[in-house]
């Protein structure tokens, strides 16, 4: 019978600059060479261990290290920069160990995701395939902010949660809903009682600028040689990241084998491979589950111990196709089968709330009255569902859930959101790819914020979350500029929704929502036009915000629709 692993921890490991980090390794107690699974966390290298011995119990040796000033390992903690580097030492030693043969692979999910990728374009001659879960790109685009949008709800309590560790102190429980609405942000930190100068960084650098190119790998891609499977969900607060690297990797990687070897999974969970199929207000059936450590075996074998089991004749794209609940195999992305369908907005300047009169349809508009909602800052649309990282509520007591497809009914019942739906759909229309909405406007502020979420609206009522996008005026014309609005000068701008993959079944009804805030997972815009680290309470301004629909300014949502009788993927329940 073969005994449990050797078990070796906290190896000091020496980086380039002479500061040594904290692995544990764990291999087989048979004599020998193995294969290398790497994982680097700044979450603490200990609660790998189950799956490590999964691993070893499989003929793999493991090291999981703790990231740089974190935990166990030496050094200062830097959020993000440091990863590439010490990524790529520590492969180097990996390489060279007696009990190594040579081929490494790595795991891990979110910033464990993103210690794989950041390392990537060093092009370890040891690692032969990454599996990135839920890994960011630029992290400008996501999951610190949205494209200036600040992540408050994430950014405020990840950055200094791990600030305190760093710092060897007690992980700071304030009152979060008090954190959230003070003002000036840049102070929050004092009621946290723990202050992180990234944090701070984060706050103040509101445009992609070298800060946030530091830590992102989207002008890396052509760096890049190694095989990745590419795994995220349709509610996972990085899809759109996760998608980006998968595209990017595919399309720039320096070696035909690496554009080959990009996969891609999507599921419909969050921040994380599921198996529980209730998620939000949506079952999804048992199908959905999926079995994370038998699809890191079946990738790993075959790209480090050559076996053949039948990976190389699988597709690179598994989608689960909500609505349908279905998985289904596909050859590319985007599909090149979607069709771009345009729906106009429509109302007699009456869409405020799911009881007023705003539409959706084919139709083109003539003259229609424009309709118009006051955004006022101190009262903002509370978060309810959409794309998260977190668990439940982003308070204790569950508030503010983030909990993916949830029902939006409550928040479309506001007179400050604006809803549009089509009339009941006569046939089942699949919606695959990224939408996008080209929104005429006006408002009385030189700077404010658009929130746009489509649903799927059930016969008995409930509107499901399907996916959702946001634009802060000032980045209109670009991420790395900022330029306000002349107050009433009217504006076309493009809000791009992320992706997602949904059958609206015959019978169910498409539907818009138009806000102006999303709190506290996003910070309010003060309507002020100042830095949004330094706006007081006496900066906010109300905003009065006119949306346009007519013949001169056709306000629309552009849905990727999959024709019903175009060539499909192959689908498998």
């Amino acid at each position: 019978m073969q005994s449990g692993p050797v078990i070796e921890t906290n190896v000091l490991v020496p980086m380039r600059d002479g500061v040594r980090l904290a692995a544990d390794v764990y291999r087989p107690s048979a004599s020998g060479r193995f294969p290398v699974l790497l994982s680097r966390t700044p979450y603490n290298k200990n609660v790998q261990a189950a799956l490590a011995k999964y691993f070893v119990e499989n003929g793999y040796a493991v090291v999981v290290m703790d990231s740089r000033g974190l935990y166990a390992s030496k050094g200062e903690w830097h959020p993000y920069t440091d990863e590439g580097r010490d990524g790529y030492d520590t492969q180097q030693w990996i390489g060279q160990q007696p009990w190594a043969d040579g081929k490494i692979g790595m795991f891990g999910r979110s910033y464990p995701g993103y210690t794989q990728v950041a390392a990537a374009p060093y092009r370890s001659e040891y690692v032969k395939a990454i599996m990135p879960e839920a890994a960011q790109s630029s992290n400008f685009e996501a999951i610190w902010s949205w494209n200036g949008i600040y992540h408050l709800a994430l950014g405020l309590s990840w950055g200094t949660g791990q600030e305190a560790i760093a710092k060897g102190m007690p992980r700071p429980a304030p009152s979060w809903v008090e954190v959230m609405n003070h003002l000036p942000l840049k102070s929050s930190m004092d009621l946290i009682g723990v202050h992180s100068k990234f944090v701070g960084d984060t706050l103040d650098h509101e445009t992609y600028d070298d800060f946030w190119k530091a830590m992102s790998i989207q002008e890396k891609y052509g760096d890049m040689d190694v095989a990745a499977y590419h795994l995220t969900g349709w509610y996972d607060d990085l899809t759109h990241e996760t998608i980006s690297n998968f595209v990017n990797m595919r399309k720039l990687s320096r070696s035909e084998h690496a554009r080959r070897w990009q996969m891609l999974l999507i599921g419909p969970w969050g921040h994380g491979v599921r198996t529980d199929p209730k998620y939000g207000d949506v079952d999804f059936g048992p199908q959905m589950a999926t079995d994370l450590r038998k699809l890191h075996l079946h990738w790993y074998d075959y790209h480090l111990k050559g076996v053949r089991n039948g990976l190389e004749t699988e597709a690179p794209i598994r989608i689960f196709v909500m609505g349908e609940n279905v998985w289904r195999d596909e050859q590319e992305w985007p599909l090149t089968r979607a069709r771009a369908t345009r729906l106009y907005l429509h109302s007699s300047g009456t869409a405020n709330t799911r009881m007023g009169d705003g539409t959706l349809s084919d139709k083109t508009p003539g003259a229609e009255r424009s309709d118009v909602y006051a955004y006022d800052p101190r009262y903002p649309v509370p978060t309810y569902g959409g794309h998260g990282s977190g668990g439940g509520g982003i308070t204790r007591d569950g508030a503010f859930s983030i909990q993916g497809p949830m029902d939006q009914r409550s928040t479309q019942q506001r007179a400050d959101v604006l809803v549009y739906t089509t009339e009941n759909l006569p046939a089942d229309t699949e919606v695959t790819g990224a939408a996008e909405l080209s929104l005429f406007f006006s408002t009385d502020v030189i700077d404010t914020d658009f929130f746009a979420t489509l649903s799927d609206v059930y016969p008995d009522g409930r509107a499901i979350l399907i996916t959702e996008g946001a634009l802060r005026t000032r980045h209109r014309e670009s991420r790395e500029m900022t330029k306000l609005l002349t107050p009433k000068q009217t504006y076309e701008v493009k809000i791009p929704l992320w992706e997602t993959s949904n059958v609206f079944k015959a019978g169910h009804r498409v539907r818009l929502h138009i806000t102006s805030s999303n709190f506290p997972r996003f910070n309010r815009n003060l309507n002020s036009g100042k830095p949004m680290a330094e706006e007081m309470e006496e900066d906010i301004r109300v905003a009065h915000q006119v949306i346009l629909h007519d013949a001169q300014h056709p306000s629309s949502l552009m849905l990727p629709v999959v024709p019903a009788d175009a060539k499909r993927g192959t689908p498998q329940r």
